[in-house]
């Protein structure tokens, strides 16, 4: 899959194209429904994702929601999904474009659309003037075939990045999977710890949770690791290790399961939380948080 950070870059490829149009912040089902209708009989067109670089709330003033996906783990969604391309666009460049600007000059002329694609609720256009009926209209007007995919239901409940987010705070991780289509995952490059695990016997490989990213609920949960080609069962802790002295920020710290090569430090890793396991504690001293770990990692082995 191709990425581009602007409009300009994908257009000087001349593609025709069938266009994804959304945020997507956790590709989750309702999003993949999108995405496969864009990637469906596409015959020659590119199938290419119009998302942005940050959420667009952020230039409008508004409050941010925690990200669900920060924009490599997107791009590694949206490729899973069949995407062929996609561009995070700036959204400040098009913030002031009217609903017909837009589709004449972004999806017409410089995406050379045939068809776009959208959720149910999709805005587009100066202060969201447009919605999926102006999408429709406008594009049927310079002939490009526009629609709007209607809501997925998970458990009867329609599927949202929002529901996604609590259920997640909740340490929901199943639901939240099955929402998402796919395990909530943190992601990033393993960082040097404190090596408190090594001292008890279970040392962990570290990611750090970008401040922008939605926190799960604080705990132990069973995780699968991927890192260096190779996947590994895992038990991660979410929090801020209160029985040996708190750390600022959450952090994402996971013993890895079968494990016996060397030093992980500085490679990227992917590390999705399958089920919750408890609640983070304070214990009264460190033997007590050994026992309980021996205890976390002997569970997550019975879930394996």
């Amino acid at each position: 899959m191709d990425i581009y950070y602007s409009i300009d870059d994908y257009a000087a490829q001349g593609l025709r194209s069938r266009v994804a149009l959304g945020f997507f912040d956790g590709v989750h089902a309702g999003h993949r429904a999108v995405i496969d209708a864009c990637c469906a009989d596409k015959g020659g067109d590119t199938a290419v994702v119009l998302t942005f670089r940050e959420s667009p709330a952020a230039a409008l003033g508004q409050a941010v929601p925690p990200a669900l996906t920060d924009n490599a783990r997107k791009a590694e969604l949206l490729e899973a999904a069949g995407a062929d391309a996609v561009i995070f666009a700036n959204f400040p460049t098009l913030r002031d474009m009217s609903a017909g600007g837009f589709v004449r000059l972004i999806l017409r002329d410089k995406l050379r659309a045939t068809a776009v694609f959208c959720g149910y609720n999709y805005r587009f256009g100066r202060r969201g003037e447009g919605g999926v009926d102006a999408l429709k209209s406008l594009c049927a007007a310079e002939g490009i075939a526009a629609t709007a995919v209607e809501p997925v239901y998970v458990g009867g409940e329609a599927v949202s990045s929002t529901r996604i987010r609590e259920l997640l705070a909740e340490g929901c991780a199943e639901q939240a999977a099955r929402m998402l289509g796919c395990p909530y995952a943190l992601s990033g490059v393993i960082a040097g710890g404190n090596h408190i695990g090594t001292t008890l016997g279970y040392p962990t490989v570290n990611i750090p949770i970008d401040e922008a990213l939605c926190v799960p609920r604080r705990g132990v949960y069973a995780s699968r690791v991927t890192v260096d080609g190779r996947t590994y069962p895992g038990a991660t802790n979410i929090g801020v290790h209160p029985t040996v002295g708190s750390s600022a920020a959450p952090l994402c710290e996971t013993f890895l399961l079968g494990y016996d090569g060397g030093e992980l430090y500085g490679k990227y890793a992917v590390c999705e939380l399958l089920s919750f396991i408890r609640p983070e504690k304070k214990f009264a001293s460190p033997e007590e948080l050994r026992r309980q770990v021996e205890e976390d990692v002997r569970l997550v082995n019975g879930e394996r």
